[in-house]
């Protein structure tokens, strides 16, 4: 359920505590929990398991984003394939001490885009990881969020069965390591909401892209520790 980065901090600590490195960095790290599948038409739920670490509208997909990438605009990380439009964009973090599967926030139907690499200077996010634990942290600043080269990125478009406009998701695995998978077969594939759409198997965040015209409202706020297919991220009005 949402929480406050404290609260799951602590959370974390609890469980983590008699884990010793080979079981956090095999084991947990890649651990898959049963989830119930909720449907519910009125609310676009987290595809990932993290901490929102933007939230906000834009104008025009020329606009500045937050990601692993700084300075840069929805146009240019997505390669151009996103249309010119307002936009809610979500921004979660998927720590190491998360679940790295991806659920599908509504119905739809998914298509997958693998992206060119995006090319700026490598800096870690080893400090932000380190961080997250520290008795003394409180929120993710946007201003520590890594610059990543070469990263393997993922566009989701989805659209959903009623209305013109879709959705993106876009995926931003770890330097050098190309390991998102996609649990469905073909494109297009219609898929119910909260199914198992992927895994980002090392690193990571996932952008929510939204047309601001499906008039939705935010649920909850920076620095909110979230649960793929359990905690709503938008009400429909």
């Amino acid at each position: 359920m949402a929480q406050n980065v404290a609260s799951w901090r602590r959370k974390v600590q609890a469980e983590c505590k008699d884990l010793s490195i080979g079981k956090l960095s095999s084991e947990y790290f890649f651990r898959d929990p049963l989830r119930p599948i909720k449907n519910n038409q009125d609310f676009f739920y987290s595809p990932a398991d993290g901490i929102i670490i933007d939230c906000k509208e834009v104008s025009s997909i020329h606009d500045e984003i937050i990601t692993k990438y700084k300075h840069a605009t929805i146009d240019e990380l997505s390669h151009g394939q996103i249309d010119e439009d307002e936009y809610w964009v979500l921004t979660i973090f998927l720590t190491f001490y998360d679940p790295h599967i991806i659920r599908c926030p509504m119905n739809g139907f998914i298509n997958r885009l693998d992206l060119p690499s995006y090319i700026i200077d490598d800096k870690s996010m080893l400090d932000v990881e380190q961080a997250v634990l520290s008795p003394k942290f409180k929120e993710i600043k946007q201003e520590l969020i890594g610059h990543i080269a070469f990263n393997q990125r993922v566009l989701f478009s989805i659209k959903p069965p009623k209305g013109p406009d879709k959705f993106y998701m876009l995926l931003t695995a770890d330097y050098d390591i190309d390991t998102i998978v996609s649990f469905f077969s073909v494109k297009h594939e219609n898929i119910k909401q909260n199914t198992r759409i992927g895994s980002i198997r090392y690193g990571s965040m996932v952008a929510c892209i939204i047309p601001k015209s499906w008039n939705i409202r935010p649920l909850h706020s920076i620095n909110t520790h979230v649960e793929a297919g359990i905690d709503p991220l938008f009400e429909f009005l």
